[in-house]
């Protein structure tokens, strides 16, 4: 039986006889209305209530869980930004690197010029980049794909690498030949021994396709209107020893929450752009601690899989 509609003074109502602190009714109606009851109350709520009941805990008010709220939508702004540097950057070597081996015209719609033992899922892929080429060949509006059709007869991957999804690029590394792929993963073992000060990674592309899926996943859901809190990944990145016991991951431990994604982006990010990444999410977490007093903040920064009290660390250098 689906749920009947109820008013925003019938929802305020529900929430006080919980026993939920409301302290400006007309405030909390307008946030309700705004971001939807069932987007702030039915999740964020949890970590105030009371286990087993509909009822939150002592002293609980409305704003604890609207901040929660708001924690999480800026978290994923953060994380959001900081993959799309991570991306560029990887359209980008893929695009030098596969061109450089292969410098023929559309030599990436050529199924040859990929892993052989992966056909069918590079057939998928061709079909989609074709698609591409066709929809913005069909557009009114001038665009790059439009120009080198016009003017040079060829569309270089470096200029359609622009309008693939990071999921495409992603599955277009995978796809790659080996040899093709080593040369991007010598690439991010240099940025990884520079990021960490050692000289003594290597990264396989198996490895660094495992951090490639999970962060695209984390990009996927800070690019929607999904709750990143308690989010964790399909797959377990695969354990970097001069990275992962930085942070004090064993080999064993899962490596599927958005803490253990944070820390592979550390290889992925320039320094100086990693430690305001670093500080970005700190200073989130110190904002809500602050505005929480009836739950230990800690609860909810767990659910992402950071440590206790990492948001107490000093900031970091770039």
């Amino acid at each position: 039986m689906s749920k009947p509609f109820k008013a925003l003074d019938e929802q305020i109502s529900i929430l006080k006889s919980r026993g939920l602190i409301v302290h400006d009714d007309e405030s909390a109606k307008l946030s309700l209305l705004c971001n939807n009851y069932y987007n702030v109350i039915n999740y964020y709520s949890k970590f105030f209530m009371i286990p087993g009941t509909d009822n939150y805990l002592h002293d609980v008010s409305f704003n604890e869980i609207l901040s929660v709220y708001y924690f999480d939508k800026e978290i994923k702004s953060i994380f959001l930004k900081a993959t799309i540097d991570i991306e560029k950057c990887l359209k980008s070597m893929i695009a030098y690197y596969f061109s450089e081996s292969h410098p023929e015209d559309y030599s990436y719609l050529n199924v040859n010029n990929f892993d052989c033992s992966k056909i069918t899922k590079t057939v998928n892929l061709i079909s989609g980049i074709s698609k591409t080429i066709a929809q913005k060949e069909r557009e009114k509006n001038d665009n790059s794909v439009k120009h080198y059709l016009n003017h040079h007869f060829n569309v270089p991957l470096w200029v359609i690498m622009n309008y693939l999804s990071f999921g495409q690029v992603v599955q277009f590394y995978e796809l790659m030949k080996q040899s093709d792929q080593n040369k991007i993963a010598k690439k991010y073992s240099f940025f990884a021994n520079k990021a960490l000060n050692v000289s003594t990674i290597y990264l396989d592309s198996n490895k660094l396709l495992s951090y490639l899926k999970n962060i695209h996943e984390i990009r996927n859901i800070t690019a929607h209107s999904n709750k990143f809190i308690g989010f964790k990944c399909k797959g377990n990145a695969q354990y970097l020893n001069e990275l992962h016991s930085l942070y004090n991951i064993g080999n064993n431990d899962s490596k599927q929450d958005v803490f253990n994604v944070f820390v592979t982006m550390r290889i992925f990010l320039a320094p100086g752009n990693f430690a305001t990444f670093n500080n970005s999410i700190r200073k989130r977490m110190v904002h809500l601690s602050k505005s929480i007093n009836s739950i230990n903040e800690n609860e909810i920064f767990k659910k992402l899989g950071f440590p206790y009290d990492w948001y107490k660390l000093p900031p970091m250098n770039s």
